[in-house]
């Protein structure tokens, strides 16, 4: 006999809360075939032969891709702000670089840079951060929403492709794209099978895949690879025009004791002074020093002067940690200011040292860098005073304008023909050998400089060679730019 069940001791289990569908109107409709577009324009780029190795013209393509794709989802918002304008202008310029010049090193650095200033422009133009664009934190926070961008929001195409279904005409031809997905599959199995079993079959059957191979082989395999891809780029742009701005809280950070930052500042100075005041008599005084130390003169100029750029780096970083972490003391500020001096006479040092080295041995685009490097030290070493002296001055507000804008003009200031013709200069003056000349063509890093240097050569097989390499840069869009083109030239 069945006991009657009292329904007051069931347990109840809690209902579970609805899954809140993701916001799925007109606009993500659109985004669906941008951003399988977008899709198929990288995957093309990534496939192609050349594209990899000699990034060119495909790079600006690529960032003008991502631009249309994002102004046609989300329309121009934000472009009416001033930062928004310069840092597009910013984007603008650095992808052009790839179509113009083709130095191989400012491409490998400005891919990254590139992409950080796409990733920090594409946030500040949607929101959804909790940090402004000067605080220097922003940058880490920005690749992070990057990095996770194109995973977070992948549920957001089927909410789309479900809304797909209140639209006029869809069960037209929806039906017939998945009979289209359903049916080539199973005709190329099938065919297979049939090509197996029949040997003249197989003889005609091969020759017409062959032909469809060779005139829509790589068109359906972008497809297939683009259509992989497209969840991620969806959810990427998704999550970026739909995340929320978050109000960060201001948190009182406790400052440490000052003693500890004076004693290393003071020793510090203590060390830099002696080091400088050594040097200034083997650089400037006697050389016997030198001498009795077995070190030839053009030896000492060129070594350690990395390891001098490295140091005034560091030492910026040092001062600005402490004026961070430790409380307001005129202690740390005038052993700060008096570190800030000592390194700029070791900037100094080093530029002297590596005008020796130039001097002797020729101009080259990685010695170029360095004065370049050495310029935008002395930039954030003055910042950097004015940072010790008024704590509320805002250092990376002014230091990344500054570096982005300096870092623009090394790119267009044309780095190859500029170390070329000043080569040819000292060659022709005879203060330097011939052979920097050569030096420059046969471990160039673009085609830049080709044209300064073609009329100086005695080797008539060198430049067909060189001609022949830009050549075939010029044969993909992937690969092609202006400098390439130019070099191509008979």
């Amino acid at each position: 006999m069945e006991q009657p069940v009292n329904p007051a001791s069931e347990v109840q289990q809690p209902a579970r809360p609805a899954r809140k569908p993701w916001a799925a109107d007109r606009r993500e409709r659109r985004l669906l075939p941008l951003s399988l577009l977008l899709a198929y324009l990288f995957v093309s780029f990534c496939l192609d032969r050349r594209g990899i190795r000699c990034q060119g013209f495909g790079v600006t393509v690529l960032a003008a891709g991502w631009y249309g794709v994002l102004f046609c989802y989300r329309g121009t918002g934000g472009m009416q702000r001033s930062v928004n304008r310069v840092l597009m202008g910013a984007v603008v310029l650095l992808a052009l670089t790839f179509t113009i010049f083709s130095n191989q090193w400012f491409r490998l650095w400005n891919r990254w840079v590139l992409l950080l200033l796409i990733a920090v422009h594409t946030w500040e133009l949607c929101g959804g951060t909790r940090l402004p664009w000067h605080r220097a934190g922003m940058l880490l926070e920005r690749l992070l929403l990057l990095v996770c961008g194109p995973f977070v929001r992948c549920g957001a195409i089927a909410d789309t492709v479900r809304s797909l279904k209140s639209r006029q005409g869809f069960s037209r031809w929806f039906p017939a794209l998945a009979g289209v997905g359903v049916t080539l599959p199973l005709l190329w199995v099938v065919t297979i099978v049939l090509m197996d079993a029949d040997a003249l079959f197989a003889l005609v059957a091969g020759d017409a895949i062959a032909w469809l191979e060779r005139q829509f082989g790589q068109v359906v395999l972008r497809l297939i690879l683009a259509a992989c891809g497209m969840p991620f780029l969806f959810s990427l742009l998704y999550f970026a025009a739909h995340t929320e701005a978050k109000s960060q809280e201001k948190k009182g950070m406790k400052e440490l004791e000052v003693l500890p930052a004076v004693i290393l500042l003071g020793a510090l100075d203590t060390l830099y002074l002696f080091f400088l005041t050594v040097q200034g008599v083997a650089l400037f005084g006697d050389q016997t020093y030198l001498q009795r130390a077995g070190i030839s003169f053009a030896e000492y100029a060129r070594s350690g002067f990395f390891q001098l750029v490295g140091l005034a780096g560091v030492n910026i970083a040092l001062i600005l940690a402490v004026i961070w972490l430790c409380r307001r003391d005129k202690r740390l500020q005038v052993l700060s200011t008096a570190l800030v001096m000592l390194t700029g006479v070791l900037l100094l040092s080093a530029a002297w040292r590596m005008t020796l080295y130039v001097s002797a041995y020729g101009l080259s685009f990685k010695r170029l860098l360095t004065y370049w490097g050495m310029v935008i030290l002395a930039v954030f070493l003055g910042l950097t005073v004015r940072k010790i002296w008024k704590k509320d001055f805002m250092f990376f507000r002014t230091a990344a304008p500054a570096a982005l804008a300096w870092w623009l003009l090394l790119n267009y200031c044309n780095a190859d023909a500029l170390v070329s013709r000043y080569n040819v200069r000292q060659v022709e003056g005879g203060r330097l050998a011939y052979s920097a000349v050569e030096d420059l063509l046969y471990h160039r890093s673009g085609y830049d400089g080709l044209t300064i240097l073609a009329e100086h050569l005695t080797d008539p097989d060198i430049l067909p060679w060189v001609q022949e390499d830009a050549a075939a840069d010029c044969e993909s869009w992937t690969s092609w730019s202006v400098s390439a083109w130019r070099a191509a030239q008979p």
